[in-house]
């Protein structure tokens, strides 16, 4: 199926499940964007906003003002409370369909890795192609459902963001993104949060939480740990610091904390440690 902007026009409805506006939440449609009045510049939403680009070209601008080339099979996601833009290029191509669903419900599928909170992903033409049936069904059942049918079309709009999610590969630069991120937690003796390095690369948390262990097979606080210990190990063996000094300096509140966790990653404790060296 070739999608085309002749065939698909600006198509939309906006309805709301429950009496609250904001909870409930629910849109989708095709948006057919011709010239630059379509873009949106330095826009926030207080809800969740999920776009799949069908066709056309135009770029994503983050609060950062990092920019990302968008082209037909991008997914950008509108993330609640982030400034952000969305620029047309004004060839008069511009073709997306969008979802639209409470920030409450996006933030529930996210902490069920269900979908990512990485602004900008992308799928294949094919895949593009694959969704659409799915994306014109649900504009269709939204435009003549009752008030007592949109609970059951929320969740289906919940199940279509989240099957888009699937579909989806990561932006560029995850194999860079690692490498930064181990980075930052060596040159902090490990003595870093995962929420901290993310806030530092300007990342979302769950994006990196969920690309770290991927790549490197273990989540990123046990990377911490394991960091921390190795520099507690070389610290040991070159330092002379009494014990009990050695563990305030490497972050510990107290010598038995430094011992506990120092011997549930190695199996003897600092002194035993010492002693073989």
């Amino acid at each position: 199926m070739v999608i085309t902007v002749v065939e698909y026009k600006t198509n939309v409805i906006y309805r709301t499940v429950g009496t609250n506006r904001t909870a409930g939440n629910l849109s989708c449609g095709f948006i057919h964007k011709p010239n630059e009045k379509g873009s949106n510049r330095d826009i926030i939403f207080e809800h969740y906003g999920g776009l799949l680009l069908l066709d056309g070209e135009g770029e994503y601008t983050d609060r950062f003002s990092r920019n990302i080339k968008l082209s037909k099979g991008a997914f950008v996601q509108r993330l609640p409370g982030l400034k952000h833009s969305t620029i047309v290029k004004p060839d008069g191509r511009w073709l997306e369909f969008f979802i639209c669903i409470s920030a409450e419900s996006y933030h529930n599928l996210l902490t069920m890795g269900l979908m990512t909170d990485e602004p900008v992903v992308f799928c294949s033409e094919e895949t593009v192609n694959e969704l659409l049936p799915f994306l014109s069904e649900l504009l269709a059942k939204m435009k003549k459902a009752g008030e007592q049918e949109l609970p059951e079309l929320y969740f289906k709009a919940q199940q279509l963001l989240c099957l888009i999610t699937s579909k989806c590969t990561r932006n560029k630069g995850d194999e860079d993104m690692i490498r930064t991120a181990c980075k930052l937690i060596e040159r902090y003796s490990g003595r870093i949060s995962g929420e901290e390095v993310a806030l530092q690369m300007h990342i979302g948390y769950e994006t990196l939480r969920k690309r770290f262990k991927d790549a490197v097979g273990i989540p990123i606080g046990q990377y911490a740990i394991r960091v921390r210990i190795n520099t507690a190990k070389s610290l040991i063996m070159r330092s002379g610091l009494p014990l009990d000094k050695l563990a305030v300096q490497l972050g510990y509140p107290d010598y038995f904390t430094f011992c506990k966790q120092f011997k549930q990653h190695t199996g003897i404790t600092p002194a035993q440690f010492k002693q073989m060296n």
